[in-house]
């Protein structure tokens, strides 16, 4: 670009070009401080587990609720006082549950223990899986990012919308009916 050095009024444009990184410069500050403060509060969890050297977390997906309780073992996995992959007889069900540990690279480190109710097969998945999550992100802070990056640490918030007067169901009309 041609320097305008000789319009009345107008700064040169290199004092314009200052000023616009000088802007950029301070965003990017702004973003450090914020990176930094993330940093500090990330170190601030603490691991937290009980006497016996577990590590708890909840899971909760439509209206299933699941109880997880995880320690340091061989990779013994009971949901509901039956080993996990005769209480889940689906693959891909059983996928969804090792991912957690698939993800963090700790598939058969943890004996996991569990109890679920409520809801279908698909429901108790979802919720022994981010009980799961939650629980090794009790017992080891440093897997959360990757945790979080693969999204197991977000609840799933759909659930079964309700059924309104008027309707057949939540949004079907009955048959319409000339006369």
């Amino acid at each position: 670009m041609k320097d305008l050095e000789g319009v009345e009024g107008l700064p040169p444009l290199r004092e314009i070009e200052d000023a616009r990184l000088a802007r950029l410069e301070r965003k990017s500050i702004r973003g450090q401080l914020e990176q930094q403060r993330q940093e500090e509060t990330a170190k601030a969890r603490v691991r937290q587990v009980d006497e016996k050297g577990r590590a708890y977390g909840t899971g909760r997906r439509k209206t299933s609720i699941a109880r997880v309780w995880i320690q340091p073992g061989i990779g013994r996995f009971i949901v509901n006082e039956k080993p996990f992959d005769a209480y889940f007889t689906q693959l891909a069900h059983r996928a969804d549950l090792l991912a957690p540990f698939d993800k963090t690279k700790t598939l058969g480190l943890w004996d996991v223990f569990s109890t679920v109710k409520g809801g279908g097969v698909s429901g108790q998945v979802g919720a022994v899986r981010l009980g799961i999550s939650r629980a090794l992100q009790n017992s080891e802070p440093g897997l959360r990012p990757y945790l979080r990056s693969a999204g197991l640490l977000t609840r799933d918030p759909r659930m079964v919308e309700r059924k309104k007067p008027g309707k057949a169901k939540a949004r079907k009309s009955f048959q319409w009916v000339k006369r």
